[in-house]
């Protein structure tokens, strides 16, 4: 197999699209619970998991950027369509000079853009500041509009003669370029957003009780040290059995093969979450909501 065979099998449309929406469940979940001090890695989540939870990370950037798209390119066509005819000819070259002064935005804004890297970008920092949030789709648009006006222009680039070619070559270039700008910067808009709302909305759940989690009463052999508010510790005595202290008014934050990660419903951004091996030592009884 050819490098380009493999590339194209890389890059194919199912395995881009699945890939993205890996890459965008990850980064919603990871920041989500990266909000209660947990670390992903330990969390160890299956790829389908991911997967389930991207639409929370990609709705709403997918729907403004199909409705912005729709009518951009709605306007786009009206402008085309008006300056088209050879009478336009000149016309049409200014206002594909206008079209192309936003190029000017997108390097104003580009270093702003790049200013945080994708991976190490945290929702807090994003929370609450919309530049941070908005920059990369301003530097698509500022790209597209230019990209337009590049396209709007007559097409006398230069004088004709045998240095015309060269001068479409540099602008065909300069087009491909402005291509990819549109696509790094919807992807880091889009990552951005994934990232700004995995924060938000641990941070809205913490606020609210977490309301749609199930109760945990915990029965353990042995104390547990805690510092949780609004948990309620019984000792049954010995004659209970093995598990003779039980706790009530845990909430289940979430379950990994090997530990439970447990919260109350007074928890605030200051506390702490417990995390409980799941080794026999404790046994936990869900309760639904």
């Amino acid at each position: 197999m050819s490098f380009l065979d493999k590339a194209a099998y890389i890059l194919a449309p199912g395995t881009l699209v699945i890939g993205l929406l890996y890459f965008y469940g990850s980064t919603y979940m990871d920041t989500y619970y990266s909000f209660f001090g947990v670390p992903p890695r330990d969390l160890q989540f299956s790829v389908q998991g991911y997967l389930a939870n991207s639409p929370r990370a990609i709705f709403v950037p997918m729907l403004v950027l199909f409705f912005l798209g729709l009518v951009l390119v709605m306007i786009l066509l009206m402008i085309n369509h008006a300056l088209a005819g050879p009478r336009n000819v000149a016309r049409r070259r200014v206002v594909a000079r206008w079209f192309m002064y936003p190029s000017l935005v997108v390097t104003l804004l580009l270093p702003l853009t790049l200013s945080e890297s994708v991976a190490g970008a945290r929702g807090q920092a994003l929370v609450g500041e919309p530049l941070g949030l908005w920059a990369p789709l301003v530097v698509a648009l500022g790209a597209a509009l230019s990209l337009f006006g590049t396209r709007l222009s007559p097409g006398d680039w230069g004088a004709p003669d045998k240095r015309a070619p060269t001068v479409r070559r540099v602008w065909f270039a300069a087009e491909v370029m402005l291509v990819g700008l549109i696509v790094a910067a919807l992807f880091m808009y889009v990552t951005r957003y994934a990232t700004s709302a995995g924060w938000t909305d641990a941070s809205s759940e913490a606020d609210k009780g977490f309301r749609g989690n199930p109760y945990v009463v915990i029965h353990s052999r042995v104390k547990i040290a805690h510092d949780l508010p609004g948990i309620v510790a019984v000792d049954e005595g010995s004659g209970s059995g093995p598990y003779r202290f039980r706790y009530t008014g845990f909430v289940a934050l979430t379950k990994t093969p090997t530990r439970f990660y447990l919260v109350s419903r007074n928890w605030r951004a200051s506390q702490v979450v417990l995390v409980l091996p799941d080794d026999g030592t404790f046994l936990a009884e869900v309760r639904p909501v």
